[in-house]
Order: C-alpha cells, then structure tokens, then sequence
C-alpha cells in the first residue's frame, strides 16, 4: 500500500524541505502583517491559497502517504496550539472565534487516509477547491460595498460571495479533472456534470457551515461528490446523485414553504437528503422521511396547548440546520460508513436504529406535551412541570415506542426485510433506549436557566426580554447535544442487541 509504504531518502529531504517552506511563509506573512499593518485576514488568506495549492501537487511529488500525514497532523497540532495561545495572528486572525487553520490540515489528513492508494487526483481537487474556492468567496464578500447578505447559522455570508464560491468551484473541478496527471476525464459531459454537481454541493456545504467548519465541509463533500461521479461503485451511476441532488431541493423547498423548517434547517435537509438517496435509493430515504414528515406533520397539533410550553424550549417547531444536525447527522453518517465499507453488514439496522430513536424522542416529547396531567422526572419520579428536559409520562413512552415501531417497520418494507417481531423489537428496543438517554442527559447534563423575571426553568437563555441564568447543567449541553447522544445510543444499542 503506498498510503503507509516507507519514504526514501529523496523524499524525507522533499519533505523537510516542505516543512521547512510552509514554516517560513507562515513566518514572512506574520512579519509582513506586522511590519505593513495589514489586516490579519488578508495574510491569513493568503496562506490559505499558498497551502492549498502546494497541498495540491503533494501526490504527484510523494509516493508513500507518510509525508502528508506527517505534515497535516504537525499542522493541525501546530495551528491548536497557536491559536490556544494567541500566536500567529497572520494565519488565525479573524473577527470571530473560529479552528478554520485547524480544520484545515486535519480535512488533508482524512482525504490522505481515503484516496492516496486509489484515486489521489480528489485529494487534489477537494484541497484546490477549498484554497481558491472558499478564498475568493470571502474576499468578494468582504471586498463590496453592499454585499447581498444571508445568516443560515451563526456566520454571515452573501450571495455574491456563494456565487463566486459556485464560479470557482466549477472551473477548478473542470480544469482539474483535465489536467491532473492523475485524472485526465475524456467524457465531457461526464465532465461537466460532475463540475455542476460538485459546485452546488460545496456552496451549499461553504453557506451553511460557521466558525471555520467550511475548511473541513467543503473539501470532504467535494471528495464525496468527485469519488461518486468517477468512481461510484455498487451499481451506483451518476445520473443517481444528480437525481437526488433534485430530490434534496425539492424536499428543502417544500419543507420550508409548510414552514417545517426554517431556511438554515431547508438547507441542511436538501444536503442529508443527497447523501442518503445518492447513496442508498428509496430504501435508505424511505425511513428518514418518514420521519421527517410524520414527527413534522404531528409537531403542528394541539398548537393551542403546547404554546403554554414554547418559552420553554429552546427551539420552534420549525426546525433550523441544528436540529437538522442533531436527529439526521448520525444516519447521515452511517450511511457514509456503509458507502467506504459496504463489506460490513451492520450499518442499516444502526442507521434504522438512530432515527428511530430520534422518532421515539420526537413523538415521544410531542405525545407527552398533548397528553393530560403532569410527567415525571426520571431520575426522582417526582412529578415535574409539563415540557420540563427529562419528564417521562406513560402516553409519551407509548407514543415514543409507537413512533420507534414505525420507522422499523418503514425501514424493513422499503429494504424488502422479512417483519418478523424479532427483527422489529430489536429496532424498537434500541429506539426506545435511545430515547431513555435522551431524557436522562435532559434531566442531568443538558443546560437548563432560570428567568430572572418571572422565575421559570428554560432552555433559553433569554427569557421575558431578559438574560437568563444558568440552573442546571453544563452550556455547551443544549437540546441538540442531547438529541444527538440519543440518535448515538440508539445506533449502539442495535449493534449491541
């Protein structure tokens, strides 16, 4: 295997000589800003576009992988270390708090580990896009006067910026997929559908993402658009991702014209949707869908009711790219482990088993709302106020096995499995486990305030206008960490049944 064959002599002198490179411009762009009282973001781009296109020839000039995993793990401890303590404002420098220099290096690492052996011209692509890509984007958006500006998560963004994100990536993925020694595509419509596909994919990924978390969103979802195009596998054909990049929009537009999600939340579903049905087709979508619809659908019930408990929650029920996240990222993730090791068997019943945990928690919080008399902590089972993080009642517990039974059932059909009732108790019990963990960490770890005002106990941490106070739990545990574990112990608890 080239990825771990050892380097010979040329290439350690190759390598330190590229060690010593980086280590020196990195150094000339903190003595420039300094000395020229440039601004900390211009220099730190400027390294961003040198990296990349550096990083872009690292395959044609290595033949052993250990030189590039040596230099991307250096720099990502390097760059932690920086920004933990303050140094190297040239490369981190930023108006917001973000790991982007950190992401980075690390991004290279997984692109190294998973194509060096067979297909090394993504690696160059993936990193190319990221280093002219998302570097043309910034400087077109920061660089206009009255930029057209969106917030879909905590960055802001602008459409001129996306469009020059689409632009590039196009263009570097065409001219890349020409050129590279490594590549050298014939097909020209191949060609082009593969730069149209990767170009929607990444400014999707480049507008959603925040604090940095593009440097490693784009280069992996260009590498995944790329290796499924070219590569495939599995009787998988292009024609399928682009099809579901259609699916994906479509479902993104119609959730957020029902107002099932907020625009950040359409988006991220338009993104999860092309993976799971590039990937696995209707019988990997049907369930995640079902989901989706049904858990939205009964959100919208007894609105009367639960408006009583809305300044509870952290959130609405239109659901933003967080809660997205929280319920789709662990299937989402799975079927990517089933899509690089498809030899493994036990990645449809995990997947089925994380959304059918988040299906018991869903329904099982929704139930539980609508349902008369208050719930029960479950940790004391002293009763607690309705909507409080982990109350259990036993129309929530039903509804929440009910729910879990449902999407077993879902998944089982649309696989073509037998139903038989040791298949779906297994889907169910790792369902409801989930959920139980759910309820758990909401009754412990998840952060809870008090109202200054009116002395409530909520998620939020403004409440009656004014700040809250933390009561409970730790901050950085909110309702989307916790819905998140529960997907985990569900996808667990079936491998373990």
């Amino acid at each position: 295997m080239k990825l771990i064959l050892p380097p010979t002599g040329d290439e350690w002198l190759l390598f330190a000589l590229i060690f010593l490179a980086l280590g020196c411009f990195v150094g000339a762009a903190e003595l420039i800003r300094k000395k020229m009282h440039w601004s900390a973001e211009v220099t730190r781009k400027t390294v961003h576009i040198a990296v990349g296109v550096l990083i872009y020839f690292a395959p044609q000039l290595f033949t052993s992988g250990i030189p590039a995993i040596l230099l991307a793990l250096v720099f990502s401890i390097v760059n932690m270390l920086a920004i933990s303590l303050g140094l190297l404002k040239g490369m981190h420098g930023t108006n917001r708090r973000s790991y982007g220099t950190v992401y980075y290096p690390f991004s290279f690492f997984i692109l190294v580990m998973l194509f060096w052996n067979t297909h090394a011209a993504i690696i160059s692509i993936a990193i190319l896009i990221l280093a002219l890509g998302d570097a043309a984007a910034a400087i077109v958006g920061e660089d206009l006067e009255h930029p057209h500006t969106y917030r879909l998560t905590s960055d802001k963004k602008s459409i001129e910026g996306s469009a020059t994100m689409f632009v590039v990536t196009f263009l570097v993925t065409i001219l890349g997929l020409h050129f590279h020694p490594f590549a050298r595509v014939d097909n020209l419509l191949l060609v082009v559908e593969t730069a149209l596909a990767t170009a929607l994919f990444v400014t999707a990924w480049e507008g959603i993402a925040s604090q940095g978390f593009d440097n490693l969103t784009v280069p992996l979802s260009a590498a995944f658009v790329l290796h499924f195009m070219l590569v495939g596998g599995a009787g998988r054909v292009p024609a399928d991702l682009l099809l579901a990049l259609t699916l994906g929009i479509g479902i993104g537009i119609a959730a957020y014209y029902f107002r099932f999600l907020s625009l950040s939340g359409s988006v991220a579903t338009a993104l999860l949707a092309t993976i799971v049905y590039g990937i696995g087709g209707w019988p990997w979508t049907t369930p995640i869908l079902a989901f989706f619809i049904v858990s939205s659908v009964l959100s919208k019930f007894g609105k009367a009711r639960k408006k009583r408990f809305d300044l509870m929650f952290e959130k609405t029920d239109r659901r933003d790219a967080g809660q997205v996240a929280a319920n789709g990222a662990v299937p989402g993730l799975l079927i990517l482990a089933w899509y690089c090791f498809p030899q493994w068997s036990f990645w449809y019943p995990s997947y089925l088993a994380a959304i059918a945990a988040a299906t018991a928690d869903t329904w099982g919080t929704e139930i539980g709302i609508l349902a008369k008399g208050n719930p029960r902590s479950i940790l004391t089972l002293k009763h607690v106020e309705t909507g409080t993080s982990g109350g259990v009642s036993l129309p929530g517990f039903i509804g929440g096995a009910a729910g879990a039974l449902f999407i077993a059932t879902a998944g089982f059909i649309s696989m073509g499995l037998p139903l038989t009732a040791t298949g779906l108790l297994r889907i169910v019990a790792a369902g409801v486990i989930g959920s139980l963990v759910d309820s758990a960490l909401g009754a412990t770890l998840q952060s809870q305030y008090r109202c200054t005002v009116c002395g409530k106990i909520t998620e939020r941490t403004q409440h009656c206008s004014q700040a809250t106070t933390l009561f409970r739990g730790l901050k950085f545990i909110d309702n989307d960490v916790v819905n998140w574990c529960c997907a985990v112990a569900g996808a667990i608890a079936a491998v373990v049944f």
